[in-house]
């Protein structure tokens, strides 16, 4: 979704691997994404009328769509806007200009983590449990609705309870960044994003502590 024709055909000729539905503002995109259940979303900020940040987050509220993955594509490159994307839900953030190979290795990293890849279907951590094949996450206090990012980051740490992460790692395996590529800030936004949703107390986490200037690590 982007409300420039040029980048909309930039994107379109970039990705032509794939079938590319293209909607130029909010409402086309959400009606768009109802009927026909895309793969994954790429979202601009700036749009006439409803902007990509309130898309992003309609789309997390309806529960037909909130599985779909979101990147988003934009020139909006302050950390505020960034933690404004994540908050709304992206599972990724582009920034203008960028070179399209960029955003096919995110889109790609993205597809693939989203789609459960081991034969354990049922992960348990304390009272976290995340069913793999249903992808859907519960703790005490019921049903956690998480992210397709923020779902495969919790899974990569429940499958290493105990066991220290250093935020390298993380972007390796869990966003499939190269070695040495990658923003720290995307992991620490994640974790923030999951202590809202699991921790009794965010501040203070018990689940998901940081471990010095090292880490991260998850814990029952």
């Amino acid at each position: 979704m982007d409300d420039e024709p040029q980048m909309r055909d930039m994107i379109r000729m970039g990705l032509m691997e794939h079938e590319v539905l293209l909607a130029s503002n909010g409402v086309d995109a959400l009606l768009m994404a109802a009927r026909h259940k895309p793969d994954l979303i790429v979202l601009d900020v700036k749009m006439p009328g409803m902007d990509g940040f309130e898309t992003c987050r309609r789309l997390r509220q309806d529960s037909e769509l909130q599985d779909i993955p979101v990147i988003f594509a934009t020139s909006q490159d302050t950390l505020s806007d960034k933690l404004e994307g994540f908050d709304a839900g992206a599972d990724d953030y582009v920034v203008k200009p960028f070179d399209l190979t960029e955003l096919q290795l995110r889109i790609r990293a993205v597809l693939r983590r989203v789609k459960p890849q081991q034969t354990e279907m049922i992960l348990k951590v304390g009272e976290i449990t995340l069913n793999l094949l249903s992808r859907e996450a519960t703790n005490a206090k019921g049903t956690v609705v998480l992210t397709p990012t923020e779902f495969s980051l919790l899974e990569y740490m429940m499958r290493r309870p105990g066991v220290l992460l250093p935020t390298s790692q993380l972007l390796e395996e869990v966003w499939d960044y190269p070695p040495g590529v990658g923003d720290p800030a995307l992991v620490r936004m994640h974790i923030r994003n999951l202590r809202e949703k699991l921790e009794e107390d965010p501040s203070n986490p018990k689940i998901i502590q940081t471990v010095g200037r090292q880490g991260y690590t998850i814990r029952g």
